[in-house]
Order: structure tokens, then C-alpha cells, then sequence
């Protein structure tokens, strides 16, 4: 391709140029007006400048006039030639590429099965292969806790590798395995005695009382319920509610000397459930007055409260606190009261704790589950928008929520 530059006084001067040196076969490439010195007057005066090519076959024949233009040329010297160079070489590679295009698209045109039906296969299966980052955001956790969950065996390969589906599969898997079944007073073999701890506003009486109802009620054992919160206003009237709801005798302990002799009283009895005071797991009074309570009763085991509705830095906080105490099992309480169960659910995992009951409610006593991992993991998916399609039947919907 032959390139070449005209200068005239107007563009109609210039494009007759044009015409007669390159012919109709021409390609104006650039056309703009410049102000120049005349080399006779020494005047700035207004010119056009265009610049026109043409394929080599076509400016052959016509080397003849290549004179009179070099002559043109000479009359409005560039003052710029090394900017016309580069101009020059950026034109053709413009050029060169768009040729390919053309003949590129000419191929597929001649062979329209072979054009791809989605703009890039490779976007798309990156895309595709995002789904761990999906899942884990639509959990509502956040990208570090996989390590932390899957013990550090995931690299950042194996991480993208995964389909949206392929992650929910694995993830479920995990939670069904993982989860710890804890105690159920229900399947206690001899005698029952828990104390029911937890921080203020976890649902502590509530749970209490559900669990006493299934005992007394759905397993025919008889027992008695303690309080030793004296200081929240109300407290021993709502147990006081609950004791006459189940037909169940209320003792009230202020001091340990009067809970060892309640427990004295009603050894025989198949449980004895104790609602605690709801505090602050991070004040050493709390952790003095639990201290002395289970040391004042050998044997009184502690079922913790924890709420599904805690972020996951409070929830490690409070695991570790609890965890110094002689624990039976975790009772996750308010699940109905979020939609990011994953999120509470799984610092219960990592920390390998062992899970006894779900709360979903405040009827007594029908609001109180007995799950397995397996159930856990339906009730997780079920509440996310990218488990739509996994085919949790309505079977096993049913099945978590049943008593």
C-alpha cells in the first residue's frame, strides 16, 4: 500500500489532487486545515492537508506523476517529518488488522456452524467455575473462612475449580459430616440435671421450658425446674408461667447452699432443669457465679444457648468462654430469625462442638428441634437463592420441622 500527502488551499484543490494522482481507487485516510509560513510573501496562510492510499497494483501504473507530487511535497515542506512517520505507521498496523478481521469474518461467514453460539467459551467457563465465591457469599461468610473451615486444604486453583453446584454439593457433604450430635435430655439414661446458660436474650427460660414439656409430656418423665435468676425482673414469674403450663413443681435458689438442698430434695426425680442468670459472658462475675454453681452441685451439667442471630466473632468469643465449664452440649437458638444460618452454624463446626437442639420459635414446646447435619444442611440451602434447583424434596422439608 502506497501512501501520500497533498497540500492545496482548499479541499476541492486538494481532492482533485488526489484523484489525479491515485485515481478512484484512493483511500482518504486524514483531512485537516494547517497554517503555514508561504515561502514567497512569508505570510501565514491556510492550507488543506490530506493524506490518501492506495493498494501498490494501482499507484504503478501511474509512477509517472510521482514527479509532479515530490515537486508538491517540496513546495510545503513538513515541518514535523519524524510525528508524519509514526502517524504513518500507525495507519498501516490500523490497517493490517482491520484486513485480518475482514478475512476472518469472511471465513465464518462461509462457515456458519462453525460460529461460537456464546460470545467467549472462556468467559464463560471461568464464569462458570466461580461458584465456591458465589456459594460462600450468598452463606453470607466471607473468603478466608474456607481455610479455616476446610482445614487449610483448599489453594487458590482448587478454589476457583468448582461449579456453583459442585460447591454446594461439597459443603453440604461437609456440614452432614462435621456436625456433632450432642445430648438430648430425651435420650439421657438416668437422671437429667442440666443448667441452661447463655448470654442475656439467647432464649434460656423459653428453652427451658420446651425442653421440660417434650420430657414430661412426649416422654412421660417427671421432674422439676430450678431458678437461681434473682436479679432479672420477671424472670422467676415467666418460669413460674411455664412450670404451670407443664404441671411441673418451681424451686427457687438464691443462694448454692439452697440449690444443693433442692437437688438433695428431688434426687429421685428423672431431671432437674436449672434456668441461670443471663449476663454478660464477658464479666468475671459471671464467670465467679458459674464457677460456684457447678462446683456447689457435683454432676450439673451445662447446655449453652448460643443465637443464630450473633456475628461470628461474638459467637467464637462466647464458645471460648463457655467452654471452660463442664458443657453437655449447644443448643442454637433463633434460627428462624435469620437468613444467614451459615454463619452461626459454622463456627459451631469449626469448633467442633457437639449440637443438641435448634430453636425456631417461642411455642412450648413444639418450637424445639432434635437436627442432624443432614438436616442442618437443607435448612442452610433452603434459605439461599443459588440452592434453587438442588431438589431438596418437600419430604425432608418436613422432616427437620417435625418433632
Amino acid at each position: 500500500m502506497q501512501f501520500r500527502r497533498f497540500i492545496a488551499k482548499d479541499v476541492s484543490s486538494a481532492l482533485a489532487m488526489v484523484k489525479k494522482e491515485l485515481g478512484h481507487e484512493a483511500i482518504i485516510l486524514s483531512n485537516k486545515k494547517k497554517r503555514i509560513k508561504d515561502k514567497i510573501t512569508h505570510k501565514l496562510v491556510t492550507v488543506v492537508e490530506i493524506i490518501a492510499a492506495v493498494d501498490r497494483d494501482v499507484i504503478e501504473p501511474r509512477a509517472k506523476n510521482r514527479v509532479k507530487v515530490e515537486e508538491k511535497r517540496e513546495d510545503y515542506k513538513y515541518k514535523d517529518e519524524e510525528s508524519e512517520r509514526e502517524l504513518l505507521k500507525k495507519v498501516v498496523s490500523e490497517l493490517n488488522t482491520l484486513k485480518e478481521q475482514i478475512k476472518f469474518l469472511e471465513s465464518r461467514l462461509e462457515n456458519p456452524s462453525d460460529i461460537p453460539q456464546k460470545p467467549s467459551d472462556t468467559f464463560y467457563k471461568e464464569k462458570e467455575h466461580l461458584g465456591f465465591s458465589k456459594v460462600f457469599s450468598s452463606l453470607g461468610l466471607k473468603r478466608e473462612i474456607v481455610n479455616s473451615l476446610f482445614k487449610g486444604n483448599f489453594s487458590d486453583i482448587q478454589f476457583k475449580k468448582y461449579t456453583e453446584q459442585e460447591a454446594i454439593d461439597l459443603i453440604r457433604r461437609f456440614i452432614t459430616s462435621s456436625l456433632k450430635k450432642g445430648p438430648r435430655a430425651e435420650e439421657q439414661k438416668g437422671r437429667c440435671w442440666w443448667a441452661v446458660v447463655g448470654p442475656t436474650g439467647v432464649g434460656k427460660t423459653t428453652t427451658l421450658a420446651k425442653i421440660a414439656a417434650r420430657l414430661k409430656y412426649l416422654y412421660g418423665k417427671d421432674g422439676v425446674l430450678v431458678s437461681v435468676d434473682c436479679y432479672k425482673l420477671g424472670a422467676i414469674d415467666q418460669l413460674r408461667r411455664f412450670s404451670t403450663l407443664v404441671d411441673l413443681p418451681l424451686e427457687t435458689a438464691k443462694t448454692n447452699k439452697e440449690l444443693l438442698r433442692i437437688f438433695s430434695l428431688y434426687k429421685e426425680k428423672d431431671f432437674i432443669l436449672v434456668d441461670t442468670t443471663g449476663r454478660n459472658p464477658y464479666s468475671s462475675s459471671h464467670q465467679t457465679e458459674l464457677r460456684r454453681l457447678f462446683d456447689s452441685v457435683p454432676g450439673l451439667m451445662a447446655q449453652v444457648m448460643l443465637s443464630a442471630t450473633s456475628k461470628r466473632e461474638d459467637l467464637m468469643e462466647i464458645i471460648g468462654f463457655y467452654r471452660q465449664f463442664p458443657v453437655s452440649g449447644w443448643t442454637l437458638t433463633k434460627v428462624d430469625e435469620t437468613r444467614s444460618l451459615a454463619s452461626s452454624l459454622f463456627p459451631i463446626i469449626e469448633a467442633g462442638l457437639p449440637l443438641s437442639y435448634v430453636t425456631n420459635g417461642q411455642r412450648v414446646p413444639e418450637d424445639i428441634k432434635m437436627v442432624s447435619g443432614e438436616d442442618m444442611a437443607d435448612m442452610i440451602f433452603r434459605r439461599m437463592d443459588v440452592a434453587k434447583g438442588v431438589g431438596v424434596q418437600n419430604s425432608q422439608h418436613q422432616r427437620v420441622f417435625s418433632c
